[in-house]
């Protein structure tokens, strides 16, 4: 049992840390939360998962409708809805697996799994947006 416990902590550490290195701002904005509220608990997982989810959030529907936008006034506006269905579709994966990793491996992953994929959304949509 104790091992099991030990894969998941660990499991649950190298999710935080492939958020780190892949989406810098997010992962500060994350970890100065966490330093500002002093110790580490499950609490102060879900605010500051939240709080940085939140965010990335914000970036998604901002990108999304920049980029649904200018497909729909493009030569081939038929590629919005594909797009819309594309988000859809990560959206659903989302939820599923971040409710499969909660139940998986514990609470925590309820808030830090949908932090680390609406981080990494966000920087798909970057990547795709050409402001």
């Amino acid at each position: 049992m104790k091992a099991t416990a030990l894969g998941y902590l660990l499991l649950f550490l190298a999710s935080i840390s492939a958020n780190a290195q892949t989406f810098p701002e997010y992962n500060i904005m994350y970890e100065k939360c966490i330093k500002k509220e002093g110790r580490v608990n499950n609490s102060v997982v879900e605010v500051c998962s939240n709080m940085t989810s939140d965010k990335a959030k914000r970036e998604i529907t901002k990108r999304y409708k920049s980029i649904y936008d200018r497909l729909l006034s493009s030569e081939f506006p038929e590629n919005a809805k594909k797009f819309e269905a594309s988000q859809k579709a990560w959206l659903q994966y989302r939820n599923t697996h971040c409710n499969l990793a909660g139940t998986y491996i514990g609470s925590p992953m309820y808030v830090v799994c949908p932090m680390n994929l609406n981080s990494a959304r966000a920087e798909e949509l970057r990547g795709l947006d050409r402001e």
